[in-house]
């Protein structure tokens, strides 16, 4: 029976090595997974500004003044300080104006944040395809109409994590105390919201869904998990180590937003190369056709 468990074990291993070794592989060294996610970033960073207006609308209509500054203030753990300053300065400006203002600034800004928006997502579910070995096979219009629901989601998931991080030690009567359990469950919440969104998209983002939702999880835990991560490690770096004004001057903060877009698209890409495997694994076969699209 030890024997038995013991290669049990082993095969488990074995299983899992050869999962993170194969997610490696595809994600490192498929040579256009670099620039599909440098266009994944330029298309962000265009989007970037009126998405960041759309949401501060919704926010501004929803948030007080102090959950704004809780807002700026968590945000800072995620993101880089100087790209910090820029959503900073939006919620701040947004969040002040009366609701009708902010209503009127919605029925303007949301068309052009949601056209703008899409051509980000769909550069993201072209690399994603990609990195499945799989062609694009939807039309014009429904690629369309996928980018942008997609969008929609992303949008939604933005407000409510803003909400999560800055909202709910306000919003919740917590005894004298312990609002500290307050400000450390917003980070789960976050977490939680994060799952659940990249969970939707690896389901339904790639033009061939995976058969099964726990071939969904995986990726969708570990990106979420990276993310975090990464934007933690990468805001440290900059403002510690990284010196980005003496170098780019007055576009420092544009070059900073970039770079962490670029590496947010990576950890996602990732997510997806590494659910991907998981599949290939279950069905002891190739579940995604070998030959790269054309």
């Amino acid at each position: 029976m030890t024997t038995s468990h013991a290669t049990a074990g082993s095969n488990w291993f074995g299983r899992w090595r050869a999962i993170v070794l194969a997610t490696l592989h595809s994600f490192f060294f498929e040579r256009d997974n670099a620039p599909r996610c440098a266009a994944v970033a330029f298309f962000g960073f265009l989007s970037f500004f009126p998405a960041i207006a759309t949401v501060a609308l919704i926010y501004g209509i929803v948030a007080n003044r102090q959950m704004v500054a809780d807002t700026i203030e968590t945000v800072g753990d995620v993101v880089p300080q100087m790209a910090q300053g820029i959503i900073a300065e939006q919620l701040t400006m947004l969040a002040s104006q009366p609701p009708v203002t902010l209503g009127l600034g919605l029925l303007i800004t949301v068309p052009f944040a949601l056209w703008s928006g899409s051509r980000g997502v769909d550069s993201l579910l072209y690399a994603m395809s990609r990195i499945r070995n799989e062609a694009p096979r939807r039309g014009f219009f429904k690629s369309l109409a996928y980018a942008i629901g997609l969008s929609i989601g992303g949008a939604v998931f933005v407000v409510l994590a803003l909400l999560a991080v800055a909202g709910l030690p306000a919003l919740i009567p917590w005894p004298s105390g312990e609002e500290v359990v307050a400000l450390a469950l917003r980070w789960p919440v976050l977490l939680l919201l994060s799952v659940l969104v990249l969970a939707a998209l690896y389901r339904w983002g790639p033009d061939r869904h995976p058969r099964k939702f726990r071939h969904i999880w995986p990726g969708a835990i570990l990106a979420s998990l990276l993310w975090l991560l990464a934007g933690a490690i990468f805001s440290i770096y900059v403002e510690n180590w990284g010196n980005y004004e003496a170098t780019f001057g007055s576009v420092s903060a544009a070059v900073v937003l970039l770079l962490w877009l670029y590496n947010s698209a990576q950890i996602l890409v990732l997510g997806a190369a590494f659910n991907t495997e998981i599949e290939r694994a279950t069905d002891g076969r190739e579940a995604v056709s070998p030959t790269p699209p054309r």
